[in-house]
């Protein structure tokens, strides 16, 4: 049996690598990284919600000046993140292969002009899967990323056998789709 997948992804299959690779405390680290941040942040929501109720007087127009600045920063990281990241699959496509192939002894990449690798079937120890993609692990750290959003249901459920009875050591519950 032979499969073959397009190498190159989509910026929808990238997100659904991004959401299968990140733990579920991404966010809550991301934050805390900028603990700063967020202590700067805190007081002037404390003195916007005492003004509201009525408990303080605040200097409105100070406040609305702050409120000013911390919303140009959060649209000055959120636009130069949304750049960085459409930079980064930009980079990420042209060191993918046109064409990864799921073999009987292992997967082979075709890449442009000819250019070929291959890793047998031992290097992976087992694979995870998104809505759009599924990533085969590999022994030493890393994934091959197979993008199956074209596929049916059905199809998906054949490479899932094809791939239990290839890779050595996986065991069926621990490939529950996510």
């Amino acid at each position: 049996m032979q499969v073959q997948f397009r190498g190159k992804l989509t910026e929808a299959d990238l997100e659904d690598v991004r959401r299968i690779v990140r733990s579920k405390w991404y966010w809550p680290k991301l934050l805390a990284s900028n603990w700063y941040g967020v202590l700067l942040l805190c007081p002037v929501i404390w003195a916007t919600v005492a003004g509201l109720l009525g408990e303080t007087h605040p200097n409105w127009r100070a406040v609305g000046i702050l409120w000013v600045v911390i919303l140009g920063v959060f649209g000055w990281v959120f636009f130069t993140t949304k750049k960085g990241m459409a930079k980064e699959f930009s980079q990420l496509n042209t060191t993918l292969p046109d064409w990864v192939s799921l073999v009987d002894d292992g997967v082979k990449l075709n890449g442009p002009q000819g250019a070929t690798a291959f890793q047998p079937w031992n290097n992976y120890k087992g694979w995870r899967e998104g809505k759009r993609v599924m990533l085969l692990d590999l022994q030493g750290g890393g994934f091959m990323m197979l993008p199956v959003a074209d596929l049916s249901e059905i199809e998906r459920d054949s490479i899932r056998q094809f791939l239990r009875s290839h890779i050595v050591g996986v065991s069926t519950a621990a490939l529950t789709p996510l």
